[in-house]
């Protein structure tokens, strides 16, 4: 009885080991997070067009090596194989619902990225692509200081769905057509053409610093 009591136990123990494994699965899953294995880019050298002196510089760097391990990030487009362009950043905040008095009930955050990829020569492998991230986000006036902390971690977990999503795009099996195409010195005249050079856009400013529905910058 002694020995069945212990195995009973073990039982439970292991049931209630596999139910918080599952409550740790779901609850990662729930705040963006994603197990993902390598999955590497078809080049070898690559520029990223993107300040490193942001978060999403940082991000996503951070991102594409773990993605992509033979894939070395380079400091100068003339380096590369291939070159991750910022073509713009643009943040907005517009009020989407007013309580009986007026006030502001809730706000629409959104960011509207486009990038493209291109091989050294300013052929596409990605042509321009816009990722479009929309948030709503309860408002109380009253508690201004509150909000403003809110909105910053908000506009951070889309910042990082963002990341991901740029990711998924540059590391679709088409990129590795593209540029096996490119390389072969197959040309493709509707192939878009782009400057290598071009310098990346920088992100226009925030504008929710201090909501305000009176506010004209605020308009999408």
């Amino acid at each position: 009885m002694h020995f069945a009591g212990q195995q009973s136990q073990l039982s439970r123990q292991t049931w209630l080991l596999r139910g918080a494994c599952l409550a740790l699965f779901m609850l990662l899953s729930a705040c963006g997070f994603a197990l993902r294995g390598t999955t590497p880019m078809p080049f070898e050298r690559m520029y990223v067009g993107i300040p490193d002196n942001t978060q999403f510089g940082a991000d996503l760097r951070r991102a594409l090596r773990a993605a992509s391990p033979n894939t070395k990030l380079v400091d100068t487009r003339k380096e590369a194989q291939a070159i991750l362009q910022q073509v713009s950043d643009t943040r907005s905040l517009r009020e989407v619902s007013l309580n009986a008095q007026g006030r502001v009930e809730s706000y629409e955050l959104g960011i509207n990225y486009t990038f493209r990829l291109i091989d050294a020569k300013g052929r596409a492998l990605v042509p321009d692509t816009t990722l479009s991230i929309y948030r709503e986000m309860p408002y109380d006036d009253q508690v201004v200081q509150a909000k403003q902390g809110q909105i910053e971690t908000l506009y951070k977990a889309m910042q990082r769905d963002l990341v991901s999503r740029v990711l998924r795009r540059i590391t679709a099996p088409d990129v590795h057509k593209a540029f096996e195409a490119a390389q072969s010195g197959v040309d493709d005249e509707n192939m878009p053409l782009f400057d290598p050079n071009e310098a990346p856009q920088q992100r226009v400013p925030t504008p929710w610093q201090t909501p305000s529905v009176t506010d004209p910058t605020l308009v999408r």
